[in-house]
């Protein structure tokens, strides 16, 4: 459970929204209030969906469907708003984490437990079946544990899913460890996938691994369609119906009601956790009751800032998502902490965490996923043929390459590729940013900041729901600044605890939207590039603003540079300026390139500290490559050193960090030179 973002609404419909519950795929998720202070879960769908008249409309029918399968195991919904600018929902909140969380945290399950568990399931699945509606989602993540008993939670919307502009890939409904081989092989999902996911929940209940193991998607989905499940660790009085429940063939499974009977019929919600779960479990829950008592409590008295009720949308409400994948259900209060997630938003597999270490191998020190997606052969992520960029490790030997399809990792020297982030980047989003230990890679995209534990493959969405279009990590790697470019958020530049991820300081740029961002080297100094074409500079402590300038053009996210802990170097037209922000604010120096075509203007610059350059590179407004050219100064004097004849125009450079080498695309846009950092000759070239 966490503190709502700066950006977040105090107020959905009559609900006083009191903390940040999760959130994923189609938007955010809170703990909420009513007027008379019962609880709910409140779910606010994102704007991309709401703008969209046919999610409207299967989203109002779904939920009318929803309302009628409330049962002992089944949370209620308790109101709604499908018409309003922004669609909600409220339901009953559950008091406890979900079985994966529980598992996770606590250990497998013992068999009567996991028996007691299943009945509820089964239960609910009848019901839901009965109305005529498919889960098509059910897995340890969808299932929340209370002391009375499980609740199944996010049914209702799968088909609301359906048809939504995207491709192929968008449209698929389910997790990949409990998806049926029909879901798989693409033949359509019935009640029959459900009573399938039911037979891979109950083996994660009592093993605390799925039935088909883990890995990388395709080689679970094969596992699915091809293999026979791992029941190792199953009791001997479960395996018969579980084995049933996992049946190839859909027709050969039972419907949910025999498997509720095979389980032992009907059953009751229990008195009290402790009726039906071992103590460790039993605790967790409390634990959960204490998060909640302890949120109200310190929730601020709300004065309707922010409200969806009826009105117009204000302070960010318009961008504001949902933390629904594919339906309608309750989500339990989570742990703070950069938690692994599949697309849908569920919590990781309980697995061994990777080691803690001062510093991380880009070379060695990666997730099996990653490895095993490698290319043969290095290969730039960007099947569109769109723009790529490029950022260095910290140590200098991996290079990041990021795409439409994702982020590789290369070394550039051996010209291999060593791993690949497999997802979708939309142009001209994924500047990718190694952390200061480079055990974690960042990049900005058009939904939040993406953090990937390297190591590990945790993944995590940092200011999610927004547009963001620059970040940078603290100078101890503890910390990350996102800038938002989001004219809704008033918070346009926030401070993220990577540890909690929670945002912990929040600062106001000119224009709202920010293009760039920077930290000083002692991190006590902000830098942000807002849309009025003003940079501003901060005190990081204090949130004082200490120096500011007018007519920054706007270049990329990579504008504004801190040399050391008082020197901001910010682009103009012609070239770069430095200038001193902290104690000397007269200090100043500029970089130009004289005798420009007068449609010439700066397109890009980089600093090196090693090699002491200054590179700047130049194009017309028509973006004619062919016409750009690259300007180098020595930065601690000022004396261009631009050679007559050079290699010419590079797209999105990047210096090595020791200064050795930059790398770019050529004017021509194919392949990447690596180019001596002082010779400026070309020494190799990639891809």
């Amino acid at each position: 459970m966490q503190q709502p973002a700066p950006n977040d609404p105090s107020q959905v419909g009559h609900y006083r929204a009191v903390a940040l519950l999760g959130s994923g795929g189609m938007g955010r998720v809170y703990l909420g209030l009513d007027p008379s202070g019962s609880p709910a879960a409140v779910k606010v769908v994102r704007a991309e969906y709401a703008y969209d008249p046919g999610f409207r409309e299967r989203f109002a029918r779904e939920l009318e469907l929803a309302r009628r399968v409330h049962g002992n195991y089944t949370p209620r919904v308790l109101a709604a708003d499908t018409t309003g600018q922004t669609p909600w929902l409220a339901t009953e909140y559950v008091m406890g984490p979900s079985l994966q969380d529980l598992v996770q945290d606590t250990g497998p399950l013992p068999e009567q437990s996991v028996r007691f568990m299943g009945r509820g399931i089964a239960q609910a699945l009848e019901r839901v079946h009965a109305t005529g509606l498919v889960h098509r989602d059910l897995k340890p993540g969808n299932v929340m544990v209370s002391a009375a008993g499980p609740q199944v939670i996010d049914f209702g919307i799968a088909s609301a899913m359906e048809d939504l502009p995207g491709g192929e890939e968008e449209k698929i409904i389910g997790t990949p460890g409990y998806m049926a081989p029909e879901a798989v092989h693409g033949d359509g999902t019935g009640s029959a996938a459900d009573v399938f996911a039911l037979g891979g929940v109950l083996v994660h209940a009592l093993t605390g691994r799925g039935p088909f193991g883990d890995g990388h998607p395709s080689a679970v989905l094969y596992r699915i369609g091809n293999l026979e499940p791992d029941l190792d660790g199953v009791p001997a009085p479960l395996r018969g119906i579980i084995t049933a429940c996992l049946e190839k063939d859909p027709a050969r499974r039972p419907n949910a009601a025999q498997v509720l009977q095979a389980l032992g019929g009907p059953t009751a919600p229990a008195a009290s956790a402790a009726a039906w779960l071992p103590p460790a479990a039993a605790a967790r829950i409390d634990g959960v009751a204490q998060e909640y008592r302890d949120a109200v409590r310190s929730a601020p008295v709300s004065e309707g800032k922010g409200s969806f009720g009826g009105r117009l949308l204000i302070a960010g409400a318009a961008t504001v998502g949902l933390a629904m994948v594919a339906g309608i259900g309750v989500w339990a209060a989570r742990d703070a902490g950069l938690v692994a997630g599949d697309p849908s938003g569920a919590a990781p597999a309980a697995e061994e965490s990777a080691p803690q270490r001062e510093t991380c191998d880009p070379s060695e020190h990666l997730a099996p996923e990653f490895q095993e997606a490698a290319n043969e052969e290095m290969t730039a992520p960007n099947d569109d043929g769109g723009m790529f960029y490029t950022g260095f490790s910290n140590d200098g030997e991996v290079l990041a390459v990021s795409g439409s399809g994702g982020v590789a990792l290369w070394d550039w020297r051996g010209q291999e590729e060593l791993a690949l982030i497999e997802t979708e980047i939309p142009d001209p989003y994924g500047q990718p940013y190694f952390s200061p230990d480079d055990c974690l890679l960042a990049y900005p995209s058009d939904d939040g900041a993406h953090v990937y534990s390297l190591e590990s493959g945790e993944h995590t969405v940092l200011s999610e729901g927004y547009e963001v279009k620059s970040l940078a990590f603290s100078p101890d790697g503890s910390r990350l600044i996102v800038g938002n470019y989001d004219t809704t958020v008033n918070s346009a530049v926030l401070v993220y605890d990577l540890e909690t991820g929670e945002a912990v300081t929040t600062y106001t740029a000119d224009g709202s939207t920010v293009d760039a961002v920077a930290l000083s080297p002692d991190g006590e100094h902000i830098a942000a590039q807002g849309a009025l074409d003003t940079a501003t500079v901060w005190n990081a402590e204090s949130g004082e603003v200490v120096a500011s300038a007018e007519d920054v053009p706007r270049l990329n996210s990579r504008a504004l540079n801190f040399t050391d802990e008082e020197t901001l170097l910010y682009p103009d037209v012609n070239g770069v300026h430095r200038q001193n922000v902290v104690s000397d604010r007269e200090e100043s120096t500029s970089f130009l390139a004289e005798d420009l075509d007068e449609d010439v203007v700066l397109f890009d610059y980089r600093y090196s500290l090693e090699a002491d350059r200054l590179y700047a590179t130049y194009l017309p407004s028509d973006y004619d490559a062919e016409r750009g050219f690259m300007k180098v100064w020595e930065y601690s004097t000022g004396e261009e050193l631009t050679a007559e004849a050079d290699e010419g125009f590079l797209w999105e450079i990047s210096v090595h960090p020791q200064g050795e080498v930059i790398i770019g695309v050529p004017a021509s846009g194919s392949g990447m030179w690596v180019v001596d950092a002082t010779e400026l000759r070309i020494v190799d070239q990639l891809h």
